[in-house]
């Protein structure tokens, strides 16, 4: 027998053992566990324990002061092998509360307690506002595409007239020579080409980052989150 075992199991009785149960059961074990008639090593260890087991459960204080005890360790066992049971169940939980911003429109016009007149106000006010970021969403995502296509049309353009770029910068380079650098700048012409060029070449540069930048979580976060939701908490009265 296991002496880490609890009380009631040492005895060999239930938790709804009566006090004659444990006394029969207590001289029971103390027949097969005494040292004077078991000589193993395990014998000593198992006496005291089954004394002490027969001592809490003969008196009724500690008696219920060791079941509390051990249904707190049943509870603690519980939480131990449970917690990622019950964490998911949580977070289920939660999914399962989250509700679009049309949903909760929807269930507001039906059960709301606000007049018809408020109601009507709600439902100009909520598609006025989603119209208005209807329409920022539609040329933030306008504005991304146009930048990345332009970057990518200037990129293909340097690459197919590198050659005309080439003799264009050879002539600006030969004016410099025979003219003067000074007078070279002074012509309009040439210094207009030469301003097109490299403003070509950094707009390539840019917008790629632009269309990112217009494109980027951050800015549909505050567009959703700070405005949009804002406005229509606005709209229906929305307490936090």
């Amino acid at each position: 027998m296991n002496s880490s075992m609890n009380y009631y199991d040492l005895l060999g009785v239930s938790e709804k053992a009566t006090t004659e149960e444990i006394k029969l059961a207590y001289k029971k074990q103390m027949k097969k566990w005494h040292p004077d008639v078991n000589k193993s090593q395990e014998a000593p260890t198992m006496a005291k324990k089954i004394i002490e087991a027969k001592n809490i459960l003969l008196d009724d204080e500690k008696r219920k002061a060791y079941d509390l005890s051990l249904k707190q360790e049943v509870h603690n066992n519980y939480n131990k092998y449970n917690y990622h049971e019950k964490k998911s169940t949580n977070e289920v939980h939660k999914e399962t509360r989250m509700v679009s911003k049309w949903e909760y429109f929807k269930e507001y016009l039906k059960f709301g307690k606000a007049s018809n007149f408020r109601k009507f106000l709600a439902i100009l006010g909520v598609g006025i506002e989603s119209f208005i970021c209807f329409i920022i969403k539609f040329l933030l995502i306008g504005i991304a595409i146009i930048s990345s296509y332009g970057s990518y049309f200037i990129m293909m353009s340097f690459n197919l007239l590198a050659p005309i770029f080439g003799i264009l910068l050879l002539i600006i380079v030969g004016t410099v020579l025979t003219r003067g650098f000074m007078e070279t700048i002074t012509d309009s012409t040439v210094l207009i080409l030469a301003l097109v060029l490299v403003g070509l070449y950094v707009l390539m540069l840019l917008l790629p980052v632009v269309s990112r930048k217009v494109l980027s979580p951050k800015v549909f976060d505050i567009l959703y989150n700070k405005i949009d939701i804002n406005l229509f908490k606005k709209c229906v009265g929305f307490k936090e």
